[in-house]
């Protein structure tokens, strides 16, 4: 079991000697292997929330901590590996990249860690087909729609099976048939003991999470 703890994160936003408190003293500690949402309406933080999670945000005050070792005192060798390795992140937009080929954007983060290209490309072809997108693997994002290009996206963040996968609003341009086969496909990384981390404003998202936390006026708390 690995852990991904916050620890009394807070989150200060200052324009000029404005300051705007958008976190407040979270403690709460996240296992692989097991699924969390965090709800709450637009505005609360939630994004910033899982921004620093996954370690591309800092924290105003407090901490991250991976199995016990603090984000903020990796060096780059081991915050390269934190970003690589131990988190794949999903968001609202795909952010795929157009001049590459769709397998090309799955085998990205292997090609990333120097696995060897033969290597990365069949499995890429592998996660390709397990969503029935095989045959769209020399293609171009572009020419996908938005429900296949947030599938792409998925399968890029778990080319490495990472120890815990982040998602910040991943159905949140989708229709509901979409939205469902979207987060079928994310829960199938806890079959290889990943942690599932889901930010939502859809209810019908929250449900199928084992454990339900809302974002509350800077506050966490386990519904």
């Amino acid at each position: 079991m690995h852990l991904l703890k916050l620890d009394h994160i807070a989150k200060v936003y200052y324009q000029g000697k404005v300051a705007t408190g958008v976190l407040s003293g979270i403690t709460y500690s996240f296992e692989s292997g097991h699924s969390y949402a965090i709800t709450g309406v637009s505005g609360t933080g939630k994004s910033t929330l899982m921004h620093i999670l996954a370690g591309i945000d800092t924290p105003s005050e407090g901490e991250v901590l991976y199995d016990d070792k603090s984000l903020q005192l990796m060096n780059s060798q081991e915050k390269n590996n934190f970003l690589n390795k131990v988190v794949g992140l999903v968001f609202q937009e795909p952010y795929l990249i157009k001049e590459l080929t769709v397998v090309e954007n799955v085998m990205l983060k292997g090609l990333i860690i120097h696995q060897p290209y033969d290597e990365a490309y069949k499995r890429a072809v592998d996660l390709l087909s397990f969503v029935g997108l095989a045959d769209k693997a020399t293609h171009h994002p572009l020419s996908l729609s938005g429900g296949q290009q947030q599938r792409v996206a998925i399968l890029r963040a778990l080319f490495n099976r990472p120890q815990f996968l982040l998602a910040d609003e991943p159905t949140g341009n989708l229709d509901i048939d979409n939205a469902a086969s979207i987060v079928d496909l994310l829960e199938k990384g806890r079959e290889w003991g990943m942690g599932l981390i889901i930010s939502s404003h859809d209810p019908s998202v929250a449900k199928r999470m084992e454990r339900q936390l809302v974002l509350k006026h800077g506050k966490l708390v386990e519904q």
